[in-house]
């Protein structure tokens, strides 16, 4: 899985999203039928590279598009894009408190 840590900030989740979403992306860009799929995280990837929004923010609202996308899409993931997607999504994951 990742190996950020539950404290990390949101400089170091932006740089492991990017790595996730560019990896998806390459991945994605030989199957078909994944279209809003790959638009999605395209859209997202360019919105952490702005470093002017809040990351966990964006990460959040990534979450809910990327779902919205695979049920529209009907989309059929193989076991390596399912393991980076679910990576990405985790990446999202902020303990609060103590």
């Amino acid at each position: 899985m990742s190996n950020l840590k539950w404290f990390s900030g949101g400089d170091d989740r932006r740089k492991k999203a990017e790595v996730i979403i560019t990896e998806l992306l390459d991945d994605l860009e030989m199957d078909l039928g994944n279209e809003s799929l790959r638009k999605v995280l395209g859209s997202y990837l360019k919105k952490l590279k702005n470093e002017g929004t809040s990351v966990p923010l964006v990460l959040s609202r990534m979450n809910i598009e990327i779902s919205n996308a695979i049920k529209k899409d009907g989309v059929s993931l193989n076991e390596n894009q399912s393991k980076k997607l679910k990576e990405l999504m985790s990446i999202s994951n902020i303990r609060y408190g103590y």
